[in-house]
């Protein structure tokens, strides 16, 4: 009698069990502490997305952001190449990857170091590792953008834009997919929480004293679309030229920071290819503000972007408005953001991958 009651009650617990997990489902994981960063980068001409991307990498390894993927918006396999090299250097050979296939093409490239992709070592293998062998695989940018935010928390995503804006702006106008039932632009407004965009030079509430930056200038029509599509209630904070111009990390500096190897992708860059190009590092600003915090920048008041029709982006002044742009510092704080990326370089390889998770 006492093996029978003993048999029902077991029953009836696995019984109440089940209608409470039916009635009162278990909560969604809660929304994570660090942030979620998909990375949007014209890799291929200028070295400063390179050191975006590395920054990147250890804040990762340091548990300081999680990295969701990374989306090359400059047409090209070859460019595709080079961030799937980066990916498996720096130990996340299974991150996501995308590369845009409907944007512009012939871009200029200010130092084409595409080529390290068939860079050999001493023994004639193949200096770098890369996880893929054909390109044509990999999704359209967009479309990982959509995979991506759809699995997201609300409101949770970072996206840093450091390229061209020809990407999100097939992703603001695309339709709903076997990914979710949302249009491009209700996507955002769901699940972005903001986004980065290093992007130009500005011209302040009408005054007609700059001109368009590489990034816009490549494909001012993308543009539009971001600036009128972009939801209203989701931020962007825009990292101006002069932001980094002030941050110089010379070649030299930068083969001697990397001392404690050759087989390296940066220093073989640097070794190979004449990078004393002037440019700036304009787009670790992005991941330095992201992950250092708010206190590492200056940030102008709130205020509307749009683009004119010759060409100028117009910041207007706006309490309400969705956009702030970064302002430059001192030379103190300057030397400061130059520290913060020297040590990525003088740290050594990361030897710990990234563990992704499973539903995003």
């Amino acid at each position: 009698m006492k093996k029978i009651q003993k048999i029902l009650f077991f029953v009836l617990a696995v019984f109440l069990l089940f209608a409470c997990t039916r009635e009162n489902p278990m909560p969604d994981p809660p929304r994570p502490s660090v942030p979620l960063i998909i990375f949007d980068t014209d890799i291929g001409s200028s070295t400063d997305d390179l050191f975006a991307m590395q920054m990147l990498y250890h804040y990762a390894s340091q548990g300081r952001c999680q990295l969701l993927g990374v989306v090359v918006d400059r047409m090209g396999d070859t460019n595709a190449v080079v961030a799937d090299i980066m990916n498996n250097y720096y130990g996340f050979p299974t991150l996501p990857l995308a590369l845009e296939r409907n944007g512009t093409y012939n871009r200029y490239a200010f130092i084409n170091y595409t080529p390290i992709a068939q860079f050999t070592d001493d023994e004639g293998n193949l200096m770098f590792d890369r996880t893929y062998s054909d390109y044509s695989v990999l999704p359209d940018g967009y479309v990982l953008y959509r995979r991506l935010l759809a699995r997201a928390p609300d409101h949770s995503v970072t996206i840093m834009l450091t390229g061209i804006p020809s990407t999100i702006a097939n992703l603001l106008t695309s339709d709903a997919d076997q990914y979710s039932t949302l249009s491009g632009v209700e996507l955002v407004r769901r699940k972005v929480k903001r986004l980065y965009f290093m992007a130009t030079k500005l011209t302040l509430d009408g005054e007609q004293n700059a001109s368009t930056g590489y990034n816009i200038a490549m494909h001012p029509e993308a543009a539009s679309t971001l600036f009128d599509l972009w939801p209203d209630d989701v931020d962007i904070i825009l990292s101006p030229s002069a932001a980094g111009d002030a941050v110089d990390y010379a070649p030299e500096m930068v083969i001697s920071d990397i001392n404690w190897t050759d087989i390296h992708p940066l220093k073989q860059i640097y070794m190979h290819y004449d990078c004393n190009t002037g440019q700036r590092m304009w787009d670790p600003m992005l991941p330095i503000q992201e992950i250092e915090g708010e206190g590492t920048f200056a940030l102008s008041p709130r205020g509307h972007l749009t683009l004119t029709n010759d060409g100028h982006v117009n910041f207007t002044y706006d309490p309400k408005g969705n956009c702030r742009y970064q302002m430059p510092g001192d030379e103190a704080w300057a030397q400061r953001m130059l520290n913060l990326i020297r040590a990525s370089n003088r740290c050594g390889n990361i030897s710990t991958k990234q563990s992704l998770p499973t539903n995003l």
